[in-house]
């Protein structure tokens, strides 16, 4: 990941070919010491892991796309649980035929560039888990 821009708050990122965004994500705010933030992003996959989450069966069912996809909109934000950064990000992803698909996103691969938005906020955001949900919330 490579920094762009920084002023302020606000970081201007990019992830090259090959980079996982989430994991880079994850690293960047360690390095920074930050611990809560908000980002958006778009680009180009290689792949891409999706999730659903069941409320009912407090489960996610998961779903891999190996293919050359766009980045059309990613958004999450970085907080902690039990003293981990937790990064959690939804995206849209379309294909050559401009299919979208969309869900939680656990994994994503860059295929040629993802151009990150990040601001960070000097207070801390925790989660905590979520006995009704299965979710790890916001508190």
């Amino acid at each position: 990941m490579k920094l762009i821009l920084k002023e302020g708050k606000k970081y201007v990122l990019r992830c090259e070919r090959g980079e996982e965004v989430i994991e880079e994500l994850k690293k960047f705010c360690q390095a920074k010491h930050i611990g809560t933030a908000f980002f958006s992003a778009i680009g180009a996959a290689s792949e891409v892991e999706l999730a659903h989450y069941d409320v009912d069966k407090k489960r996610y069912s998961n779903k891999i796309i190996r293919q050359k996809i766009e980045i059309d909109s990613l958004a999450g934000n970085i907080a902690l649980l039990d003293g981990k950064l937790i990064v959690h990000a939804h995206g849209v992803f379309s294909d050559f035929s401009m299919q979208a698909q969309a869900g939680h996103v656990n994994r994503l691969i860059v295929a040629a560039t993802c151009e990150i938005f990040l601001e960070f906020q000097k207070v801390k955001i925790f989660r905590q888990p979520d006995k009704e949900t299965g979710l790890n919330l916001m508190k």
